[in-house]
């Protein structure tokens, strides 16, 4: 009987540690991918690539082919900040079997509660909120490694351009 709960425990904490770090890696949105690694403890991401990395002229005719920067950033002194290589999240802590922290969003400059969660199918579910989860947006990744062809086209922009060689 000892056996069959030790066993059972061991089986326990092995799903813990891959819970915690099944979200580990590089993650793709339609339009940018960024990485999630871990640092003393804590979870941070970085955005490594965008569809559109330079303003096209359609948006921004006197920006055009400039490096897209984080201008909706609250903050003007940080609106300079390019947003390839741009910190998502930078202190997520794992408590009670899942990843909690905030989350800046470039797109509205705003910054969120959130959570992290893989789905079922393999997919990184971030979930932003504001109070409590409940009244929240989720929003699902893709992993890097799928290759699809617009992570394909990211990706050949970048340093990582390897994660998708043929082989």
């Amino acid at each position: 009987m000892r056996w069959l709960f030790l066993m059972f425990g061991l089986q326990v904490t092995l799903a813990a540690a891959d819970d915690r770090d099944a979200v580990k890696g590089f993650w793709a949105s339609e339009g940018s991918i960024f990485v999630i690694f871990e640092e003393a403890d804590l979870l941070h991401a970085r955005i490594i690539a965008l569809k559109n990395p330079v303003y096209r002229v359609d948006e921004q005719p006197d920006r055009a082919g400039q490096v897209r920067l984080d201008d909706n950033n609250p903050d003007p002194a940080l609106r300079k900040r390019p947003i390839i290589g741009l910190q998502m999240f930078d202190g997520h802590q794992y408590e009670d079997s899942r990843w909690r922290g905030e989350i800046y969003d470039p797109e509205s400059g705003n910054t969120y509660q959130s959570r992290l969660k893989l789905t079922r199918d393999g997919r990184l579910e971030i979930r932003g909120y504001i109070g409590v989860p409940l009244f929240g947006r989720s929003a699902q990744f893709d992993s890097a490694d799928t290759c699809l062809p617009h992570i394909v086209a990211m990706l050949q922009m970048t340093e990582h351009r390897d994660l998708c060689a043929s082989e």
